[in-house]
């Protein structure tokens, strides 16, 4: 069974307006909210800016998948404990790139 730890390496490039964030490990329902924590931190470090989550190198669950998906499609990022409202990136702002297999 594979760890439920995610690694995560950042990359950014200025130039293209781009966030690549590379995972490794399997992502959940549970630990799938720390990508959406990192993802609202590089659109609110640099509005506008384009977030690809990598995930080519991880596996996922269905359900940890369909979410990241759903919020690729629509732009609107969960509500997370502790937060009043919905913070969303414009849609395709954020582009998945599913895991193998």
């Amino acid at each position: 069974m594979e760890e439920s730890k995610l690694r995560v390496a950042v990359r950014l490039d200025l130039n293209a307006r781009q966030a690549r964030l590379v995972v490794r490990g399997r992502v959940t329902e549970q630990n799938s909210k720390v990508l959406y924590v990192l993802a609202r931190r590089a659109n609110a470090a640099l509005p506008g800016l384009a977030v690809e989550l990598d995930l080519r190198k991880a596996s996922a669950t269905e359900e940890a998948l369909a979410g990241l998906l759903r919020s690729s499609e629509t732009g609107a990022l969960p509500v997370l404990a502790g937060r009043t409202a919905p913070q969303s990136l414009a849609p395709r702002q954020l582009s998945i790139l599913a895991p193998a297999a």
